[in-house]
Parts: structure tokens; sequence; C-alpha cells
């Protein structure tokens, strides 16, 4: 199970074997330079655009086939990524970014597999191509990551730990440091990862989702003032997302600092309105609490119709209910909540009263 959950943390992990995209200016006039500044912006397909006239263009620059490749892999071309990363490393020998995008191109194809055991010929002929790069380059970090990350994904976790570790002694990056945590995290060592952690957003302070997945970690400690600071600490450097806003909510709630969970839940919803479920029932409890029933009744309603088979939210919101004087209201959902948890003593209580 720790290995799942490790997977699914990689499949939405960045690639760690990233080209830092080249300094502004006469990015115009280069449909390459171009394209990779769009690229590093999340513009993947108009970046796929410039990259293909870059290639077009000039078919001998290694550059523009790289990212053309690497574009592709975003916009899930991959059958044309693979062959353009074959045909990068079959001209281009010495190149070792050809290496590695033809790497990326077969654990992405490993990631798109319906049989994922099959599949893991794709993530064995990746290590293959990361062989052959290693002989072109036995120093470069980004090598070791990727490879980290594929012993990951086949549940090697002492070959995975130390290819980063090796990543790390060549190069230290916040994240290398971010994955070697996740892996730290999936064996149970949360100590080890708290450790990762630090180190990561140390170097990466502004990188809101290492703060989000750090105060995350830091809250499965029982560290929740160290999360929420955290989390603030982040919010001056760079306003919270919806995440990290749910997150710093969470932390407020452990606190009993309840006022300011209202706000960072509120916070958090009014970002992404169907995101977080659970904010909506933690903003109803925190609106019990301050005595504002009617609000806490509007938050547990759309917890309720968020996820209507969750007993405790039908539960919080029978209790708003209750406090309004909606008698009806109140028994309909207490009862909705006996059906889904039979024997809950605190629903069956408020029917007792009703």
């Amino acid at each position: 199970m720790r290995w799942f959950l490790l997977a699914l943390s990689l499949l939405a992990a960045p690639t760690l074997a990233q080209t830092p995209p080249p300094p502004a200016g006469q990015a115009q006039q280069d449909p390459l330079k171009m394209g990779v500044q769009l690229y590093a912006l999340g513009r993947y397909e108009a970046a796929l655009a410039l990259f293909e006239r870059a290639a077009k263009e000039n078919p001998q620059n290694p550059d523009a086939l790289y990212w053309l490749a690497r574009a592709q892999l975003k916009m899930g071309l991959l059958n044309p990524a693979l062959e353009n990363a074959k045909g990068l490393v079959a001209k281009n020998p010495r190149y070792i970014g050809g290496y590695m995008v033809l790497s990326e191109a077969y654990v992405a194809l490993y990631r798109a597999s319906e049989d994922r055991e099959k599949a893991k010929a794709y993530l064995e002929q990746a290590l293959s191509v990361l062989r052959d790069a290693e002989k072109i380059n036995p120093r470069y970090a980004p090598l070791f990551a990727q490879r980290g990350l594929i012993y990951a994904l086949l549940g090697q976790p002492d070959r995975a730990e130390e290819a980063f570790k090796k990543a790390l002694s060549l190069q230290d990056s916040a994240e290398v440091r971010a994955a070697l945590a996740e892996l730290y995290l999936s064996l149970g060592r949360l100590d080890d990862a708290l450790e990762q952690y630090a180190k990561a957003v140390a170097l990466a302070p502004k990188d809101q989702d290492l703060r989000v997945r750090y105060a995350s970690a830091l809250l499965l400690k029982g560290k929740a003032e160290e999360a929420a600071r955290v989390l603030e600490e982040g919010h001056k450097l760079k306003p919270l997302d919806a995440e990290g806003w749910y997150t710093l909510g969470q932390a407020y709630l452990t606190l009993g600092r309840t006022k300011e969970a209202g706000v960072a839940l509120e916070n958090a919803v009014a970002l992404a309105p169907l995101r977080f479920p659970a904010a909506y029932y933690y903003l109803g409890q925190v609106y019990l609490s301050l005595g504002d029933y009617e609000k806490a009744r509007s938050r547990l309603t759309v917890a309720v119709r968020l996820e209507p088979k969750r007993a405790e939210y039908r539960y919080g919101l029978c209790l708003a209910n209750e406090k309004l004087g909606d008698k009806e209201g109140a028994r309909y959902q207490c009862q909705e909540a006996l059906k889904l948890k039979p024997g809950y003593k605190e629903a069956e209580e408020v029917l007792r009263r009703l």
C-alpha cells in the first residue's frame, strides 16, 4: 500500500531532469528560446508549436529536438515523443539530454499503461537508457534523480534511496530532497521525511507545494504549530493557494485557533469550491462552535451535497438544523447518518431529543 501511495505521488511530481529556461532577451527572434520560456510557464501547447518550428528550421540542433520531445510528453503525445527521443540519441550520442528525455518517454508509457505489471518492461528500458547516459557523464545529478524515481516505481526502495542520495551528493536540489522525503513517507520513516522536507524548503522557500507537503507531514507527526508556521512564512513570500489554506486551516483547528481556522478554510473553498468537501465540514464545525448556526448549516449543506455518504457530515447538518429549530430537517439528517453508520450514538441521542 505504501508503494502504491508513493507511485501516486510520483505521477503528479514534476520531472527532476529539467533544463532551466534561458535568460530573457531576443526571445522574440528565436522560436526555441521563446518556446522554452512558454514551457516554463506551463503553456505547453504554444511551446510545442514553437519547438516544431525550431526543429524544422534547424534540424541539426539537438536542443530543438530535445524540447520538442519534452513538450510532446507534456501534451500526451507519447509515441511521437519516444520516436523523437530515439532519433535524438541516435544522431547525437554525446548529448545527454537525449538519454534523459528518452528515459522520461519510457516512464510516461509505463504510467499510461493499464497493465502496470507488464508495463514494468518500459521502466527497465528507461534504466537501460540511463546506464548508457552514465557512460557519457557519470556525474550528471539529474540522471541519478531520474533513476531514483524509476526504482521507486519498481518498488525497490533501497535502490531508490541510494540513487537519490547519489544525486544529492553531486548537486543539492529541493526537488530531489522532496522526492526522497516522499520515499521515506512511503516507508513510514516520518522523521527522515521531515528532515528532507526541511532541507528542501530551505533550498526553495517560495515553493508553496513543497511547503504544503512539509506541513502535511508535520501534522502527521503532531506538530501543528510548526506546520502553521511553515505555511504562514510561505504566505509572506507568496500567497497560499487553495491547498495551502486548507492545510493551514487544519493546523489551526488542531491548535484550537477556531476563528483563524474559519478564515483559512473560507479562503480554501473560495479558491477551489469543489476540491475539498471536508473543508465545508470543518467550517460547519467552526461555525457551530462559534454559535453561528446559519453559516454552519450553509457550509454543512454543501459538504453533504458533495459527499452524501459521509455519516459525520449528515450528523453535523443534523446538529445545525436542530440549533435553528428545524426539527424535521434535523431528524432527516440524523436518520440518514444512522443508515450510513448503524449504531451512531450521537445521532441516536439527537433523535431521542427530537
